[in-house]
């Protein structure tokens, strides 16, 4: 896959699996970062990025890479082996059926063009943000039944991400001002395009359904549930360590494996993590989204925690 004509592109290219490590990089990759090729395979590509840059890739690119396919002309910055700063703009899509990343990188010439577009960029989103808040505070005045649109996802009437962020935001202060603990666990329905491809959308969307009121029916009205995007869904566990996450999310997979819906069995693979001192809201969706790849890669049908990593 890596041959010369790859190797030599003027643009800089790397391949990442899903956990984020990367698999390969081409001659002018290392060159724009100055490490080695050795040094930088199998590494996880937040080694040539500073903390703003991992968070926003982690919780913003990485997600909207996942439930589009592909992300194109976002710019954020990297730090090359002597902690020089390099902005690029940011290209990826995942690979068919390799299930891989492969980013199209493109270093900015002009700092200060890129400064100014950025800076004009951010006026219009806060400009954007403003209109739209104001629109959102009218439309929950006007119609209540609107506002139940905006916060559940259309099929599952599960919370959607926005309002799930929201929740763990607000337990996340808890932890710091009293050390409330909390665990969330991401699941994931295995082999789901072989469901949609066998026996169609239709059935499809039903076995999303069945899975939510499976959900609803099996999690106390503590815990927060979600449709993360497709066929993945977050759940916040409040009050629970690691420990208690894995034993419920364990139970709730061997009931799932139990269950038919429109006569289709299916099984999910969960990762679960827990939060610690000094990990940060996307850390811990991170982490938890690495241990369920971890268990697809490991044969789907279980959980891991983010210890067993």
């Amino acid at each position: 896959m890596y041959d010369k004509i790859w190797q030599q592109a003027i643009i800089p290219l790397v391949t990442l699996n899903f956990g984020g490590d990367i698999l390969a990089v081409n001659d002018t990759f290392v060159k724009l970062v100055g490490y080695s090729a050795d040094e930088l395979v199998g590494q996880h590509f937040e080694m040539v990025m500073d903390n703003g840059a991992r968070f926003f890739f982690n919780s913003m690119l990485y997600p909207k890479l996942r439930m589009e396919k592909e992300i194109q002309e976002i710019y954020i910055s990297i730090r090359t082996s002597t902690q020089e700063v390099r902005y690029v703009m940011f290209n990826a899509q995942i690979t068919e059926p390799e299930h891989t990343i492969i980013c199209f990188i493109v270093p900015v010439a002009q700092r200060m063009e890129y400064m100014k577009e950025i800076r004009s960029i951010n006026k219009a989103l806060e400009e954007t943000l403003k209109e739209k808040t104001r629109l959102h505070e009218e439309l929950i005045i006007s119609n209540q039944t609107l506002k139940h649109y905006a916060e559940k996802d259309w099929l599952t009437k599960l919370y959607n991400r926005r309002v799930f962020l929201m929740k763990i935001e607000k337990i996340y202060e808890e932890y710091q001002q009293g050390g409330r603990v909390f665990s969330i666990c991401i699941l994931d329905v295995d082999n789901f395009k072989q469901v949609n491809d066998q026996y169609g959308h239709h059935v499809g969307d039903e076995v999303l359904i069945g899975l939510a009121n499976e959900m609803r029916g099996f999690f106390d009205s503590s815990c927060t549930l979600a449709r993360f995007g497709g066929e993945e869904f977050i759940i916040l566990l409040p009050d629970q360590d690691k420990t208690a996450a894995y034993k419920k999310a364990d139970l709730f997979r061997k009931r799932v494996k139990s269950q038919r819906w429109q006569g289709v069995s299916i099984t999910i693979s969960l990762g679960v993590n827990m939060v610690s001192y000094p990990s940060e809201i996307s850390d811990i969706i991170v982490g938890a989204d690495r241990s369920l790849y971890k268990a697809k890669r490991n044969g789907r049908d279980q959980v891991v925690l983010v210890d067993d990593l």
